[in-house]
């Protein structure tokens, strides 16, 4: 078994190619900038989310700079703003983050009577249920994914349980992604945690049994969407958890026969959303979010990045994403009556740090 040691590896999130790289570091020092009266508005964004041209596109159009300040990990969008490089005006925090976000002082009360294409996100997304802390909303959702079982359709039919990562047929074969905050919560539903966010010593103490035994299975951990698809397309993995669906339409693509499957324990989601610092909370900023949840946004947005965007299937068609970019999401999918009922959504941990230490020793191989 391989792993990345050193580095930190990127989330689920930086699997995404194309789009915002270019955006990772603030202005260049000596670059002549057009001036504005506003203040520039600054984003610590995910790759794909923003398009340094949409921004520069809609920052004319309103008379403000806009800033992309691409990240790789929520350990880095916790980091940055301490780090006195950036002083971020918007970050896109996982809902499972918002509360540590909040309690450090990194976001305010979001104010969603400025943002009223609110109204676009899609019903099926009980957003407020998870953005609610402490009483106040502090974030909108800006995208969400999936987390599911992957597998090579050539050789395995429609697995319906988490239990196959396990399977010894299958050693040597499984392939997961480092990734402490994604994939404990498939480690916990799994062994039938009956909360996989509040874990009990019992719960823990299977978890690290679990993950014990899925050492046995696993030969290499993946370091981000490249390197997985790399690793499934080379026949070094058959089934694995999956970091973003793209893995499997990226091989499909390769005309590798791959397929997902949302497992019967569930299947660990994410929603990404909008928080406001700060030094954020003004209307110029609150007019940006207000924009990126328009419809035309958003259909830009998911046709550019297959990504999910928040719009439903009827709203995403009329925006012009095609069905050919459908297919290659979960929007479709997510119309199902049951479709919701199959995923849980990342909520704040019980222990993230006792979470960590035992992932790091799952990697180290001394559990």
């Amino acid at each position: 078994m391989t792993f990345q040691n050193g580095t930190p590896a990127p989330s689920r999130r930086s699997i995404m190619k194309g789009m915002g790289l270019a955006a990772a570091t603030l202005a260049a020092p000596g670059v002549l900038r057009r001036a504005y009266a506003e203040e520039p508005i600054v984003l610590l964004t995910w790759e794909t989310y923003h398009d340094p041209a949409w921004c520069k596109e809609w920052g004319e159009a309103n008379g403000v700079e806009v800033k992309p300040v691409v990240i790789g990990s929520v350990d880095e969008l916790f980091s940055q703003p301490f780090s006195g490089a950036v002083h971020p005006d918007i970050m896109y925090i996982e809902t499972g983050s918002l509360p540590r976000f909040k309690e450090a002082g990194l976001i305010v009360p979001f104010d969603t009577a400025k943002v009223p294409n609110i109204a676009n996100i899609t019903s099926k997304l009980d957003w407020k249920k998870y953005t609610n802390v402490g009483g106040e909303i502090v974030g909108v959702p800006y995208n969400w994914g999936t987390q599911p079982l992957m597998f090579n359709a050539d050789l395995i039919k429609s697995p319906d349980s988490w239990a196959a990562l396990w399977d010894e047929k299958y050693r040597g074969k499984v392939n997961i992604f480092d990734d402490c905050t994604i994939v404990f919560p498939m480690i916990a539903l799994y062994v039938g945690a009956k909360d996989p966010f509040n874990l009990t010593d019992s719960d823990f103490e299977k978890c690290e049994n679990a993950l014990r035994e899925l050492r046995k299975q696993v030969r290499t951990i993946a370091r981000g969407f490249d390197d997985a698809v790399t690793i499934y397309a080379a026949g070094d993995a058959v089934i694995g958890y999956c970091q973003n669906i793209a893995v499997v339409t990226s091989l499909q693509d390769k005309g590798k026969n791959f397929d997902y499957s949302l497992p019967k324990e569930g299947t660990p989601t994410w929603i990404d959303c909008t928080g406001v610092s700060k030094k954020g909370n003004r209307d110029i900023v609150y007019k940006f979010i207000n924009d990126n949840l328009s419809t035309k946004w958003q259909a830009r947005f998911i046709e550019a990045s297959t990504n999910n965007g928040v719009l439903n299937l009827a709203e995403a068609k009329a925006g012009g994403v095609s069905e050919k970019t459908l297919k290659r999401t979960n929007i479709p999918d997510s119309q199902a009556s049951d479709f919701w009922d199959k995923l849980v959504i990342l909520q704040k941990p019980e222990d993230f740090e006792r979470r960590l230490q035992i992932w790091n020793d799952f990697k180290a191989g001394t559990l």
